[in-house]
Parts: C-alpha cells; structure tokens; sequence
C-alpha cells in the first residue's frame, strides 16, 4: 500500500490526502494515522477516489473513534444527496449560511460530516469551511471575557434565518420539524473527543445569548460573526467528480454560495457519524423568495 502523505489546504485547518487505498478493512496503521491527522485537522480531502457507500460509511465512523469489528453489519443510506439533479435531493437550490448540522439538537449530536462527489459538472459551487476551533483561539480579549462563562440558545426559527440573511432572496431557508425545545449550549464549547475548546455559535440556529437583553445579546452575536467568518478565514473545496471529503462538524461550520437548478450537476452523497434518528425522514427546505 502506498505511504499515506498530506499537504495542509491552510495555515489553520484542512488537508488534501494522498496515498489512501479504499478499502474495508483498513489496516490499525492507516486506521491510527487518518484518526490523528483528522483530530489535528478538521477536514480530509481526498481526491479521484473510488469511495462506495460502504467504504464512506466506514470511514466516517473510523475517524471519530469508532472501531468496525463487522464492516459489513454497518447500515447503509446511498440514497441521501445533496442534489440539483436528483428528484428527492437535499438543498437543491440555493446558498446556505454556515452552520454545523443538528446544532439545535440535544440528543442528535453530529460528529461528522462526509460528501462524495458523484456527479459534477463545472464550473462546481463550491463548499466554504471555517474553523470554530480557530475562532475561538484568536477571539479578541475583550469578547472572550464577554462570552467564556455565557450560553447561546441553538433552534430553527425562520424569522432570525430570514433576519441573517439579510434579504438575500438566494438563501435557501431550511424548515426542520425537530421536535425538541430551544437547546442551551455553552459558547465555549469543550469538543468531546479532542478536548479543543470551540466558539459555537452560528449564522443559521444561534437564536440569542442567553440572559442578556436582545439587543444587547444581539449586537455581541454580530461581533461574534464578524470574527468567526471574517474575510480571509474561509477555505473554499471547489468540487470535481470523486472528490471524498470528511470534516468535523464540531470544530468547522460550512456554507456554500448560491446553487442553481439549471446550473451544472452538483450531486453530492452525504454521509453523518452517527447518523441522527430526526433525520431518517429528511429535511423540508423553502427558500426565503418563496416563503
């Protein structure tokens, strides 16, 4: 098997990764190597591969720490896209705001997040990575002092979706029926497996912070904005067909600019770790143009 190489896609996070063989099992060598170069990085590309559902299933679970005794006992969804092409694709049109996915969410904690580019056309939209982790390393001392011992409130609500975006008749607002109340989490938040403290709070579910006066509390969000998606801070995956990447969906938030119906094929196979039970039925999605 060939040596397993990665050269850094930015200063911060990310690498492009040569040199993996897709295949089940992978030896505890490989295994060991991709965990760390994950937990260090965030987010794996891997480039003109062969990657079925089972091996992208079985990877995703390996790097979160999940050992496979029986790879093969792994239940399987190939049939969830991220598509302009596909009937019952995902977010078919339109740009999305950063988020991490089921932030809202209490019991359906996402740990990551992989796409296999099945079909794509060019020029591809791509999707935009930022680093929470790195935010929160390089957050000014004066926010830092503001937010470190404070909890933001995490839920859909299409009023503060429509609020972000701020008119832009492109973004695709997603309508989730969660069925769980408005979750508090830490601002700080500690990553379970790697210890790295975050700064959770995001474009699309971040209601409010919590105790604080809306006004107040929402002029300290848009600060809290302005540096985890300042200019310069994003790193773009502009896709090609057989591009597999895998991120941390703790650590990074993604985004992506306008998609459109007609453009180019964008078919992207989606992979959670583990995969949440409020999403075996999918997601409805409305843009703010039609809503």
């Amino acid at each position: 098997m060939p040596a397993i190489t990665a050269r850094d896609l930015s200063p911060a996070f990310g690498s492009e990764v040569s040199g993996l063989e897709p295949r089940v099992p992978l030896d505890d060598e490989t295994i060991g190597t991709l965990r760390k170069l994950f937990d260090e990085r965030g987010l794996l590309v891997f480039r003109d591969i062969q990657a079925d559902i089972k091996f992208q299933t079985y990877l995703s679970e390996l790097l979160i720490g999940n050992d496979v005794p029986d790879p093969d006992a792994l239940p399987l969804n190939d049939k969830f896209m991220i598509s302009n092409r596909e009937p019952k694709g995902a977010a078919p049109y339109g740009r999305l705001l950063y988020h991490s996915d089921q932030m809202w969410s209490a019991k359906d904690r996402v740990d990551l997040i992989s796409l296999y580019g099945k079909d794509v056309g060019q020029p591809a939209t791509p999707t935009m990575f930022v680093s929470a982790v790195e935010a929160w390393k390089t957050l000014p001392e004066n926010l830092r002092r503001q937010v470190q011992e404070r909890s933001a409130i995490q839920h859909y609500d299409e009023d503060v979706y429509r609020k972000r975006a701020a008119g832009d008749p492109d973004v695709l607002v997603s309508t989730y029926q969660t069925g769980e109340d408005f979750v508090t989490t830490p601002i700080a938040l500690t990553h379970p497996r790697t210890g790295k403290t975050i700064l959770y709070v995001c474009q699309q579910t971040t209601q409010k912070i919590a105790g604080m006066p809306e006004a107040e509390g929402d002029a300290l969000l848009e600060a809290l904005f302005d540096h985890l998606y300042a200019p310069g801070v994003e790193l773009a995956h502009d896709w090609r067909e057989g591009d597999l990447i895998v991120w941390d969906n703790l650590a990074l938030q993604h985004a992506r600019p306008n998609v459109l119906v007609e453009g180019p094929a964008r078919t992207l196979r989606k992979t959670l770790a583990p995969f949440p039970k409020s999403m075996i039925k999918g997601p409805k999605y409305a843009s703010v143009a039609e809503a």
